[in-house]
């Protein structure tokens, strides 16, 4: 018999227990395979749209290719299985394991992976539009490339998590931790990362245009060369941040913490820094045209070749710090 030709679940769950595991392309719409054992199985191109499949065990299981349109995977046990290119369009896989799976390439528009483990996994290129993230674990997941526009990612974990490249427009990463994560040219423009712990993340060359970092981690974070136009990073902590070279015109950096930052050539044009922490930084030939930089602490702070044209210095602390001429700051 083909597997193509199977009747029933039960008839591939008898097989199954026959020893047989190659039950490539098999078609069986709307299946029930609730808490089935099915490890090390081959699924791969099978047809398993609206399947039961609630905390089955699919441990190294293949379903590269597989149909699994609005499935039931929750809870499922999917340790190592391949999904390479499946299609997992608004599957439900809340507090699935999909811990070193791969599912590079797959779909899963409108999919909901709330709570889900996926640590370790791979999902370079995957679908993820729209999709529901909320408190997964994703700790040093590869994300390359990975399409993740509108998902749902508050409280998710990404500590280490691989991103370059990745399109996070308009996510809400609110409170998720992205401690050490590689986001180099990722796009987060217009985001909700609002208290979201981005500690010593590699964000070179990120879009952050209209993001919102508020009250963020940002200690010791690589932001060289990123453009955060008219973002919100009020209140954010950036202590020893790199931000040479960083577009932050129109930026709100209200009451933010940048001491000891490097802002070496940045663009703070028309920036809002009131009541900002720039003790010690490093703002060589910044480029401050028309920030507001009122009751601002600037104290040891290097401005040689900074632009302070315009700029708002009312109620400014600037005890110690070198001016934009090589001279030191002279209260009179």
């Amino acid at each position: 018999m083909n597997t193509s030709d199977l009747l029933s679940s039960n008839t591939l769950l008898s097989r199954y227990r026959e020893g047989e595991r190659n039950f490539q392309t098999v078609k069986l719409v709307e299946a029930d395979f609730s808490q089935a054992k099915l490890n090390r199985i081959n699924l791969s191109q099978a047809h398993l749209t609206k399947a039961n499949l609630t905390q089955v065990q699919l441990i190294s299981a293949n379903l590269s290719g597989a149909d699994l349109y609005q499935a039931n995977l929750s809870r499922a046990k999917l340790i190592e299985s391949t999904l390479f290119q499946t299609n997992l369009t608004e599957a439900i896989l809340i507090a699935a394991d999909l811990s070193g799976a791969i599912l590079s390439g797959a779909i899963l528009w409108g999919a909901d992976l709330s709570n889900a483990c996926l640590i370790g996994s791979s999902l370079i290129g995957t679908q993820l539009l729209n999709t529901k993230l909320k408190s997964a674990n994703l700790t040093g997941a590869t994300l390359t490339r990975a399409m993740l526009s509108d998902a749902n990612l508050r409280f998710a974990v990404l500590t280490r998590a691989m991103l370059p490249e990745a399109n996070l427009s308009r996510a809400n990463l609110k409170e998720a931790a992205l401690i050490r994560a590689y986001l180099q040219r990722v796009n987060l423009r217009d985001a909700n990362l609002q208290g979201a712990d981005l500690s010593l993340a590699d964000l070179r060359s990120a879009d952050l245009r209209g993001a919102n970092l508020k009250g963020a981690n940002l200690e010791g974070v690589d932001l060289s060369n990123a453009d955060l136009t008219a973002a919100n990073l009020s209140e954010a902590d950036l202590r020893e941040a790199q931000l040479n070279n960083t577009i932050l015109k129109y930026t709100k950096l209200t009451r933010a913490n940048l001491a000891g930052s490097n802002l070496l050539s940045a663009n703070l044009g028309n920036a809002n820094l009131s009541g900002a922490n720039l003790f010690q930084a490093g703002l060589l030939l910044t480029d401050l045209t028309g920030a507001n930089l009122s009751g601002a602490n600037l104290k040891e702070a290097n401005l040689i070749g900074a632009n302070l044209t315009q700029t708002n210095l009312l109620k400014t602390s600037l005890e110690q710090s070198i001016m934009p001429n090589g001279s030191q700051f002279q209260e009179f």
